[in-house]
Order: C-alpha cells, then structure tokens, then sequence
C-alpha cells in the first residue's frame, strides 16, 4: 500500500511517525481548503452566517482528535468522512468559476483518503511488531 516504502526505508516505527505526519498534513490542507470554500460560497449566496460554513468545517475538525491517537477505527473514520469530501468537491465542479476549488478539495479529500486509509491498514502491523515479547 501507500506507505510500505515508509517502512523498507525507516523501519517500523519511523514509518509509523512518517505516516501520521502525512495523515496530519493532509487532513490540515483539507481542512484549510474546507474552510475557504465555505467562506466563499457563505459570501457568494449572501449570507452574513457563518452557519454555512461550521457545517462543512465541524466534521472534520471533530474527527481532528484521532490525530492525537494511533486506534485504527479512527483513521478508517477519517478515511469514510473524507469521501464525502470527495463528493462535496466533485458537486462544486458544477459551479461556475469555482470548479477549480472543487478541483482542489476533491483533489486534498482523495490524499486523506487515501493517506489514512492506508494508515488504518499499516497500524496494526506496526503496533504488533512493537509489543514482540523478549525485546524489551
């Protein structure tokens, strides 16, 4: 997967450190992103809310905890959430003028997806190989 060439070159646990700084950068660019677009769509509708925007913004700022633990149920979270995302930016496509923005959050969703999806697979492997009875 993703990030096995992580783990040939650091070994486990610097593969491990690697990955979570990806899966960390990723998920701050789609957040960034995120939020822009949601400042731009709240002002192009003529919204003074901010309303529209804490709706596309919360989930993943929610989900920004697991970024503090290594429990693979929480990256595959991460992981379902950001297809939404996918989702979210490919309906922006059908803006006109702001195609590109959803082109970049569709683009930023899909590295998140596939950045945390592949930690969730790699983790447990790694856990396991750094609880191996006798190497204390």
């Amino acid at each position: 997967m993703l990030f096995r060439t992580f783990e040939q070159r650091y070994g486990a646990t610097g593969a491990r450190q690697r990955a979570r700084r990806v899966v960390t950068v990723s998920w701050g660019v789609l957040l960034a992103v995120t939020l822009v677009t949601g400042l731009i769509l709240s002002q192009r509708g003529g919204t003074e809310s901010l309303l529209p925007v804490l709706v596309r913004v919360i989930p993943l700022a929610l989900l920004g905890v697991v970024l503090r633990t290594e429990r693979r149920r929480g990256y595959g979270w991460l992981a379902f959430v950001s297809v939404l995302y996918i989702i979210q930016g490919a309906a922006m496509l059908q803006l006109p003028g702001l195609w590109w923005l959803g082109l970049v959050e569709a683009l930023s969703a899909l590295t998140l997806l596939l950045s945390a999806g592949s930690y969730a697979f790699h983790i447990h492997r790694w856990q396991r190989n750094d609880n191996i009875p006798g190497t204390d």
